[in-house]
């Protein structure tokens, strides 16, 4: 926290300007003022004036190090802060061999981002408007809007607390690069590979639940005239080839176009389910016949399981808080990033309201987890799935990306000695990894192929756990160790560590002086985390027993050519 108090007020005294979103530079382009944009590293001119910090151009060493690729090649190097902090001395990383201009260069350049920028990227990991009708279906009005509004509260919240801990932690000595990072921090090495663990549980599951999706949307729009089975291992195959990159560049501009077409694809699902029927098949039903019914409350004919399913249906709209400190990480004035966060959460939240509502008040019963195949028009079907499937492979190409990465720097270069990914010989492990992580994707998607009750257990075990379990509990082991080490002398470089400590965890006095300020609120916290394990036993027992009687109804089968919804007759 020493270095990170000295990181904040260096970044309140920077004058740079803040490198433009892809949107920006559009807007300026169009309008004229071109000379106005402000560019990334490319040039430097722009970004390092008279009143901000200098960039010696005539260095090429600086200018070689100030690359992406190099810097993040060797800071999968240095060691974890925990084994930096227990030594004798601290672990030299990059920026400490680096002469002192060199050192602050290289630092700045990983951070270009806007707040803007970053808008668009939770939005696009974040926005997942498919789900929010079945959500309403399962729940009713008043429940639904109720669980949307409190989790949208909370998911705010949790970014919020995400983004305190990172002001309080991250500095150029000790960065924080990713979720684990924090935890770390705050509960050691453990809680680190736990949240490795769980957060490549959820991406691979993400890809999985993307496959079937993109596969569901392709077998509607060609009439089921082809094995739904074959079309996942061609958008699995698809996935694995775009996935060979090893780097996101242009990310900005995707997401804008993400976004866009995202929200094209919503708008157009609306005017399909106003102005055509529901397919029938798809909601489990033989016909139309029986009336359209709506509930204001929580509809008679839904089990209990079925209402946690809902339930956790509001909880996966409003996950992707795993990622949201790398994003912090890109951003050249972090402490901007809670309006990024309030932005696009809003953004989400508002437009999960829209669509959920109007689409249950159009189709009752009929209701389908995927909205855009349940509209009985073959125009607006193929219009939306195909759209769609833009949106649904960038998203997946983006999650088997990440996860890959986690797995390669945790798992490969931890334990199997592989090469950095800026190295040319990662080539082979990473094209490896990658088909493996595909194929273990496509072979989850294919087992359960019910998109609802996947989304349930990924809600319940994961999903849940990074946007509002793990941020209340980091929090309250932040504060506790915050408030006990005021009665510890005065810590200050050179200082070996724990020696400036008058107790220690083994000894009540620490605990009393770290509860003692506040405790009210770390009382609260512990009964929040406890009540949040609690709902993901509820949500993962939900999702199996959901799954299990999809099973037995004949509605789901796992490895089948014949996709879940697909007409009896095709």
């Amino acid at each position: 926290m020493y270095y990170a108090a000295l990181e904040r007020a260096r970044g309140d005294a920077d004058t740079r300007p803040v490198p433009d979103s892809p949107l920006t530079v559009l807007a300026k382009r169009v309008t004229g003022r071109s000379a106005r944009i402000v560019y990334p590293d490319g040039r430097r001119r722009r970004l390092w004036g008279s009143g901000g910090s200098s960039l010696p151009a005539s260095d090429e060493k600086v200018g070689r190090v100030g690359r992406v690729e190099r810097v993040e090649g060797v800071e999968e190097r240095v060691p974890s802060v925990a084994s930096a902090a227990s030594a004798e001395a601290p672990v030299p990383t990059l920026l400490d061999v680096l002469a002192p201009p060199e050192r602050e260069t290289a630092y700045r350049l990983l951070r270009s981002a806007s707040w803007q920028l970053v808008f668009f990227l939770i939005t696009t990991d974040v926005l997942g408007w498919y789900t929010a009708p079945m959500a309403f279906a399962q729940l009713g009005y008043g429940p639904g809007v109720l669980v949307y509004t409190c989790f949208w509260a909370l998911a705010f919240a949790s970014g919020q607390i995400l983004w305190r801990m990172y002001l309080a932690l991250d500095s150029e000595r000790y960065p924080v690069k990713c979720y684990a990072d924090l935890g770390e921090r705050t509960y050691g090495t453990a809680v680190r590979h736990l949240f490795n663990v769980l957060q490549s549980l959820q991406l691979v599951f993400n890809t999985a639940m993307l496959i079937i999706m993109s596969g569901s949307g392709l077998a509607e729009i060609i009439d089921w005239k082809f094995c739904y089975l074959a079309l996942n291992v061609f958008f699995a195959l698809l996935g694995a080839v775009l996935s060979q990159i090893k780097t996101i560049r242009g990310l900005g501009l995707f997401t804008v176009i993400g976004t866009a077409i995202n929200i094209l694809v919503m708008a157009l699902t609306m005017a399909g389910v106003a102005l055509y029927d529901p397919v029938p098949s798809q909601s489990g039903h033989a016909d139309l016949s029986a009336p359209r019914v709506v509930a204001g409350w929580v509809p008679a004919s839904r089990g209990w399981y079925q209402q946690v399913s809902g339930c956790m249906l509001a909880v996966y709209a409003y996950g992707g808080a795993m990622i949201f400190t790398e994003f912090m990480a890109e951003m050249r004035r972090p402490r901007h990033f809670w309006k990024a966060a309030l932005g696009a959460q809003f953004l989400c939240y508002a437009l999960y309201m829209l669509f959920g509502i109007f689409v249950y008040s159009f189709q009752g019963q009929y209701t389908n987890i995927l909205p855009t195949v349940n509209i009985d028009s073959i125009l607006f079907q193929g219009l939306t799935n195909i759209l769609g499937l833009i949106c649904i492979t960038i998203i997946a190409v983006m999650y088997a990306h990440i996860g890959c990465k986690v797995l390669y720097r945790n798992v490969l270069r931890g334990y199997f000695g592989a090469p950095s990914l800026a190295a040319a010989k990662s080539t082979a492990y990473w094209s490896a990894l990658v088909c493996a992580y595909w194929a273990v994707a496509w072979v989850i998607g294919s087992a359960i192929p019910n998109i609802a009750d996947l989304n349930t257990v990924i809600g319940g075990a994961c999903i849940l756990q990074f946007t509002y379990t793990f941020p209340a509990a980091m929090l309250v082991g932040h504060w506790v160790q915050r408030d006990a080490i005021k009665g510890d002398t005065q810590w200050e470089p050179g200082v070996q560590p724990w020696s400036n400590r008058i107790d220690s965890w083994r000894d009540a006095s620490r605990w009393r002086r770290g509860f003692r300020r506040y405790w009210y609120a770390k009382i609260t916290l512990v009964v929040f985390v406890l009540g949040a394990l609690s709902l993901c036993g509820l949500g993962i027992y939900s999702g199996v027993v959901s799954a299990q009687e999809s099973f037995r109804s004949g509605r789901t089968t796992s490895f089948s050519c014949r996709a879940p919804g697909q007409p009896a007759n095709k």
